[in-house]
């Protein structure tokens, strides 16, 4: 036996195949890039996913058929807060408007004139930004009218992909809460929310809890994939919420730092609890009644893939090109010779939720090699997640472990630099890609392999972590240079420097 994880993240689809003692038995994968029509527009062709799903599908198919397997379910999970309006047989009538997409600052602005911030995020658990999905229904009203009046349903990653598997119009809450639309008390559509939109409830899919079996694969998809019609397909929900669950903080006190695309830091919490600032989201777990603090970055493996393809054209056609930039940058001395590199280069979520901010690559001379460069990005990232893991720590008390995952987390420096960085062990296990185990975790909880996701965890968790530790004389050094980036960021943004080049 076995379970199908579907994991449809921002650069890719991964799906991985699963034993029920959470070995990987095959790892497939396609990658896709967004599109950037305009300043500050991110989008994606949802066509692009159910492509490459169906792709994915089939190899995990032919080897299960090769080697007489029977998969269990497809366990779903994908990316969060971007949107996609459907017409009534489910087919996109635009492009997606993605979760780093900033168009939407002037319906933000309306928001907050009308409603206040904080009456928003208690009842959400989220701010007022471009990042949800709720300003991005009002720019579609505002700017493409045609197209908001003729959807049929407005739709999610995940949605989108259950419905091309299913038929079905479902999500679940750990997907919900990222559109500014759901209650985050009561874990159910929200009827004044709703109105802000001017929707009805029908027009979203039909919420239910994370874990849920959202239908079943239909024939003309199976046909294709070779896998067996009726096979249950699971709404694992949340990448990052499956994350979690995979690093083990499915418990408060715990804490995991995921670094793709972008980087999320999440802490298991028994109640909502809310920061009185609004920096940190309150959000659904993975585990149905349960909830999560999060803090995250917009960028940063997407900065470390950019300046790869820019400045290290050398490497396009090497088959580990991640890893010869990382030996380059690790002839760097701690503090990348004094480059600070901030990584808002698509604004800032938390702790400054400042979309207008720029990214910056500062102190630069005529004397640096790219090296240097390369070793801020990664700094940069470690520091713009450092300021997240002490939000979230004020709010839930001291973390002393973070648990790692994400692609980034792959490189031995990086993983390093974070310890000093935080100035904590980095536990890094075996397998990176813990969103799609912990869609797995939730699937074998859901389908009774297991009693629990507690059991389900611990039963398919293969290994150890492998712990990265502080170097006590490279922490003392961070906590100067955090303090310097601080100052930089700060003197930005409070002479409104950002605002000159918008």
């Amino acid at each position: 036996m076995c379970l199908i994880a579907l994991d449809i993240g921002t650069s890719g689809v991964r799906p991985v195949l699963y034993d029920l003692s959470g070995g990987k038995m095959t790892d497939i994968s396609f990658e896709y890039h967004s599109d950037f029509p305009a300043p500050g527009y991110v989008e994606q062709d949802p066509e692009t996913w159910k492509e490459a799903a169906i792709y994915c599908l089939q190899g995990v198919g032919g080897y299960v058929k090769a080697h007489g397997i029977r998969p269990e379910a497809i366990a779903v999970t994908s990316q969060r807060s971007s949107l996609i309006p459907a017409d009534k047989k489910g087919r996109p009538l635009r492009s997606a408007i993605m979760w780093q997409d900033k168009r939407t600052i002037p319906q933000c602005s309306q928001l907050s004139s009308e409603y206040t911030l904080k009456s928003l995020y208690l009842k959400t658990g989220l701010r007022i930004n471009p990042y949800f999905v709720l300003p991005k229904i009002l720019w579609l009203r505002e700017n493409q009218r045609e197209i908001y009046n003729s959807a049929f349903k407005f739709l999610g990653v995940q949605d989108y992909v259950i419905h091309c598997l299913t038929g079905e119009y479902k999500t679940d809450c750990s997907q919900a809460c990222r559109t500014m639309l759901m209650n985050i008390e009561t874990f159910r559509w929200d009827q004044e929310l709703l109105n802000i939109a001017g929707i009805s409830e029908n027009m979203l899919p039909e919420l239910l809890p994370p874990g849920s079996i959202a239908g079943f694969l239909i024939g003309e998809v199976a046909e294709k994939v070779q896998l067996p019609s009726g096979l249950p397909v699971i709404m694992s929900g949340g990448d990052q919420q499956n994350a979690a669950v995979a690093l083990g903080v499915i418990k408060p006190g715990l804490a995991e730092a995921n670094t793709g695309t972008g980087s999320f830091v999440i802490s298991a919490v028994g109640k909502p609890v809310f920061d009185q600032d609004s920096r940190v989201l309150c959000q659904a777990s993975a585990i149905p009644g349960q909830w999560i603090m999060e803090a995250g970055i917009f960028n940063s493996g997407s900065i470390y893939r950019w300046f790869k393809e820019q400045f290290y054209p050398e490497l396009k056609n090497e088959k580990h090109p991640y890893e010869i930039m990382d030996r380059e940058a690790g002839e760097v001395q701690t503090g990348s010779n004094g480059v600070i590199m901030i990584p808002h280069f698509e604004g800032s979520a938390a702790p400054y939720w400042n979309p207008i901010a720029k990214g910056l690559f500062f102190n630069l001379s005529l004397g640096l090699k790219r090296a240097a460069l390369t070793r801020s990005i990664l700094e940069g990232i470690a520091i713009e997640i450092h300021d997240n893991i002490s939000l979230i720590e004020n709010l839930t008390g001291a973390i002393e472990t973070v648990s790692v995952a994400g692609g980034m987390v792959r490189s031995d420096l990086f993983c390093s630099i974070q310890a000093s960085v935080y100035n904590k062990k980095v536990a890094r296990y075996q397998n990176t890609e813990a969103s799609s185990l912990g869609a797995a975790i939730t699937a074998a909880a859901r389908l009774g392999i297991y009693r629990g996701i507690e059991e389900a965890y611990y039963r398919m968790l293969q290994d150890g972590p492998y712990i990265f530790y502080p170097v006590n004389e490279d922490a003392i050094k961070y906590s100067e240079i955090i303090k310097r980036k601080n100052i930089l960021y700060g003197s930005l943004n409070s002479q409104e420097i950002y605002k000159y080049f918008v």
